[in-house]
């Protein structure tokens, strides 16, 4: 059971900070490092529970978002399209679930009791999602999965409107720079957990195997033991916790005088009898108090900035998702080192928590000597216009990344590469084509209709017949196609075989190969086994028919050298040339050995060129987002507590995380639309959209009024509600109850 603490003790004269005789100004704590640390940051004993409660909720939570998008890909089969919209679509439901907490924790519950609740809910959706996340059909069903990230989504959202202003209510004193410190020391914390959890749980995703893929029930159970570490942390703190009781119905009495004041303004709009008011909301009727309309006055001068926020957001979650997938199509390994593409969130974490002590202790006492970047939406317009740079890198980075991919198809078009393994040069036409291919040789791609067409093919001085063969192309758009030529060893004849190119999604740290075995000895009919080893501990052996190419396989990259044997089960010869392999390629290795003869030469051929562009490039795209974010986010959290009536904090922050659920549900309509299938374009348009946004937030913010802290809940009673004996009046009930704004 809580500590109830009397507040209506009159502080003494000259001073707004004297507490209570039954708490000290500073609890006693042990150690003189501990004590020096809450006195360096004006911190009560309370204050730590929340940022410890939050550090391991965070962990859970950003440890699950990390790895969601590629468990989505690999754990679910979903597209990377559908993979983005969902997880956009859960981090909605986690941001716009915060509306719920709020109105539980002002008019029903109080934080602290909502904070408990749902931290319930929030365990028992990371426990489903970890039983649910095996390699099996039953997991891969994706129903226990989607339950278990609901539940996620409902607890963590219901949370999020609550602890940040529960732990702002422990500090106790009215000074703004007591807050600035508290929400810094808060937005560390998250970035700290969010950091360590970026890191380590893709770690135990890839590098732990379950059922001989990567450890999802894992990395998810880590975080589901986090967010009970959390709840076990913030019940042991309950003895020493500010507990208010809900507020009632107040939000429902503001709309009431809203709409009270509106039809009053109209009113006077049509006939202007009496005399003009200072204020919209002063046309309200007199049975409302004038504490409520001025608290009402807050509250929409605050909420005014709020519709241009979704964009910002739209922009920063993408880090999750489409920065993610981004990483996924680039070179990864930095010498020995390979890093992981769901590890380069944790970038910004870095950098967040290496800048944000520079900014709070040099950068803005520097600017604020110049008479600059004082007011929190100044700093929140810079952050804004920081998002458009990054996204613009961002944009700049895919035109390198997509100048190694293949093009997407055009409808009604497929293409076609030829390869040449016959023993002479041919002459081959077709269509408006006309190619003179060297032996061995690999055709570049061709556009062609998907339509039957006549393949015609003549030797080039040799004494071959003149081929003509009608060949039947497929009619899926997405299936490219390679046509083998081959000789027969006896008869001289050539065939030709369509055989689909790679349709298989190439996993981290793999590359494909397929092997075109060109072995002409004297049984040409007998399977044959290459075996390829490839740095540092890697064997893979492929089972091969003679001049038929094989399925493509997936094989560590690296340098591998390759071994040929007679037949399955027989030694192995090694062949002197080795292949590099990287990673994210395709290949087709042609091993080519002359009749009679037992020297076997060996032809790398990509058929699609392996991740070239470094992840290292996505360094600065990061760095700006996170600067952007410092910019935007800590004095966006400051002025949705401080500028916001002490009454409907929580409904303010509630309205803070919806327009980051509104800013994902952006982000889902434009993945789902396909109205632009360029990846580098899609990031431009962000670009573009957020600086118009930011244009006009400027201007917005320039009009915006400060108003002085409230801090009324610290002078009444102190309750939750779990006492039945411990019982507040709810705030405007009657005129004894009210208390004089501060504005």
């Amino acid at each position: 059971m809580p500590e109830y603490e009397n507040m209506d003790e009159s502080p003494s004269q000259g001073t707004d900070n004297v507490k209570p005789a039954s708490k000290p100004d500073l609890p006693k704590v042990s150690g003189r490092a501990w004590g020096r640390l809450l006195k360096l940051f004006h911190l009560n004993t309370s204050v730590i529970f929340i940022l410890a409660t939050e550090f391991f909720e965070k962990i859970a939570f950003f440890g699950q978002r990390a790895i969601l998008v590629l468990f989505f890909t690999d754990g679910l089969f979903l597209t990377e399209r559908k993979a983005t919209s969902l997880y956009h679509v859960f981090t909605f439901f986690a941001t716009t679930f915060t509306i719920l907490g709020a109105f539980l924790s002002d008019y029903i519950c109080g934080r602290y009791r909502s904070i408990l609740i749902f931290s319930v809910l929030f365990l028992g959706g990371a426990t489903l999602l970890s039983a649910t996340a095996y390699p099996i059909p039953l997991g891969r069903s994706g129903v226990g999965s989607y339950i278990g990230l609901f539940l996620i989504s409902l607890g963590f959202g219901s949370i999020q409107s609550n602890l940040s202003h529960f732990g702002a209510d422990q500090i106790g004193m009215k000074e703004e720079k007591q807050y600035w410190t508290y929400f810094s020391l808060f937005y560390f914390s998250v970035n700290l957990a969010s950091l360590i959890s970026g890191i380590c749980v893709p770690i135990l995703r890839e590098d732990v195997k379950c059922l001989d893929a990567d450890c999802y029930p894992l990395a998810f159970g880590v975080c589901s033991i986090a967010v009970l570490v959390a709840l076990v942390i913030f019940g042991v703190g309950t003895p020493r916790y500010k507990i208010y009781p809900p507020s009632g119905n107040l939000f429902c009495k503001v709309f009431s005088a809203t709409w009270s004041a509106l039809k009053n303004k109209i009113k006077w709009l049509r006939n202007k009898k009496e005399k003009a008011r200072e204020h919209w909301l002063d046309w309200a009727d007199p049975r409302y108090e004038q504490d409520l309309i001025s608290d009402a006055k807050k509250l929409y001068n605050l909420l005014v900035l709020y519709p241009l926020m979704p964009m910002y957001w739209a922009l920063y979650e993408q880090q999750g998702s489409r920065w993610t997938l981004q990483a996924h199509e680039m070179e990864l390994s930095m010498g020995s080192l390979t890093l992981k593409p769901d590890q380069l969130q944790s970038l910004n974490l870095f950098f967040v928590l290496f800048l944000l002590p520079l900014f709070e202790g040099v950068i803005y006492p520097q600017f604020e000597k110049i008479n600059l970047l004082l007011q929190p939406v100044t700093r929140m317009s810079i952050g804004l216009f920081g998002a458009v740079v990054a996204f613009l890198i961002a944009g700049i980075v895919q035109l390198q990344i997509q100048k190694w991919q293949l093009p997407p198809q055009q409808d009604g078009v497929t293409e076609l590469k030829i390869f040449n393994g016959a023993l002479c040069n041919l002459n081959i036409d077709f269509l408006e084509n006309h190619l003179v291919m060297d032996q061995h040789a690999l055709s570049p791609s061709y556009p062609v209709p998907m339509v039957p067409y006549t393949l015609r093919i003549a030797p080039d001085h040799c004494s071959l017949p003149p081929v003509s063969e009608s060949i039947n192309f497929t009619t899926d758009s997405k299936t490219r196609s390679t046509l083998f030529i081959v000789q027969d060893l006896k008869t001289r004849e050539l065939t030709v075989t369509q055989i689909p190119d790679n349709t298989v999604k190439i996993l981290d740290n793999l590359a494909l190969v397929r092997i075109f075995p060109l072995l002409g000895t004297a049984s040409p009919s007998r399977n044959r086994t290459v075996r390829l080893k490839c740095k540092p501990d890697t064997t893979e052996d492929l089972d091969v028919k003679p001049f038929v190419p094989s399925a493509y396989t997936p094989i560590q990259f690296g340098r591998c050298s390759l071994e040929l044997s007679e037949g399955v089960g027989l030694s192995f010869t090694p062949i002197e040339e080795e292949v590099e392999l990287k990673q994210g390629g395709v290949y087709t290795i042609v091993l080519h050995q002359a009749n009679n003869t037992e020297n076997v030469t060996v032809q790398l051929n990509i058929d699609s060129w392996p991740k070239t562009v470094s992840v290292l490039w996505q360094i600065p795209q990061y760095f700006v987002i996170s600067i952007s974010e410092i910019l935007f986010v800590v004095p966006g959290l400051h002025l949705a507590y401080t500028q916001a009536p002490s009454s409907m904090r929580s409904v303010t922050m509630a309205a803070w995380f919806a327009t980051k659920g509104i800013g994902n549900l952006i982000v889902v309509i434009v993945a789902e639309s396909t109205l632009i299938t360029n990846q580098a374009v899609e990031f431009f348009v962000f670009a573009a959209l957020m600086g118009l946004i930011s244009l006009i937030f400027l201007i917005t913010a320039r009009f915006y009024k400060y108003h002085p802290i409230d801090n009324r809940n610290t002078e009444e009673k102190e309750t939750d509600g779990l006492n039945s004996e411990i019982k507040s009046p709810l705030p405007y009930s009657n005129k004894e109850n009210v208390t004089e704004s501060n504005s």
